[in-house]
C-alpha cells in the first residue's frame, strides 16, 4: 500500500509525470528544485489533492463547486487546499494537459516572460520555467488571489461571511 502525499506549508509544486511508468507526480518543496532531493508519488496530482482536500473538510469536487461560484468559470480553477492556513494551489493549464503544474500561491515571489514561456520564481530563491504563456499564467494567478480574497474577506475587510 502506498501513502499519499501530505500538503504542507513547504509543498512548492505537483507536477505529472507521464513518462514514468513507476511514478505519476513529482512534488518540489520549498528550497529545491527538480534534483535528487525532490519527492516522487504513485498518484496523479489531482487524487494527492482530492486526499489532502478531504483531510481539511471538503474533496476535490466540493472545493471546485465554491470556487466555480465565486469565479463564474469551470477551467482551469484554483483550489483551496487547506484555507485556514493559507494553502492554495492553481494549475497552470487544463489538468489532462500533461504541462500541467499545480503551484502553491505562497510560494510565488515573481513571474515573467522567458523564452515564450514563463519563469516563475520563489521566495526561497529557487525558480523554474514553466511549459506556459505568461498572460495565461498571469490569469490564473490573479484568479488564485480572487479565492483568497474571497475566503479571507473578513479578516481582511472586516464584511462578509467568517469561514473559520
Amino acid at each position: 500500500m502506498y501513502h499519499i502525499y501530505m500538503v504542507t506549508r513547504e509543498t512548492k509544486m505537483l507536477i505529472l509525470m507521464e513518462s514514468s511508468m513507476y511514478y505519476r507526480s513529482l512534488i518540489i518543496e520549498e528550497n529545491q528544485e527538480t534534483d535528487n532531493s525532490s519527492k516522487y508519488s504513485h498518484f496523479k496530482p489531482e487524487q494527492i489533492i482530492d486526499y489532502n482536500c478531504k483531510r481539511y473538510g471538503s474533496t476535490l469536487n466540493g472545493r471546485k463547486e465554491v470556487v466555480k461560484e465565486i469565479l463564474h468559470s469551470s477551467s482551469k480553477i484554483p483550489i483551496p487546499i487547506i484555507p485556514h492556513l493559507g494553502i492554495y494551489i492553481f494549475p497552470t493549464a487544463s489538468n489532462k494537459n500533461k504541462n500541467c503544474v499545480w503551484l502553491a500561491y505562497h510560494h510565488i515571489k515573481d513571474y515573467k516572460e522567458h523564452n515564450d514561456k514563463t519563469m516563475v520564481s520563489f521566495f526561497d530563491g529557487t525558480g523554474m520555467e514553466i511549459n506556459s504563456s505568461t498572460s495565461v499564467f498571469d490569469r490564473q494567478y490573479k484568479r488564485a488571489s480572487q479565492v483568497i480574497v474571497h475566503f479571507n474577506r473578513s479578516l481582511l475587510f472586516g464584511k462578509g461571511p467568517k469561514l473559520w
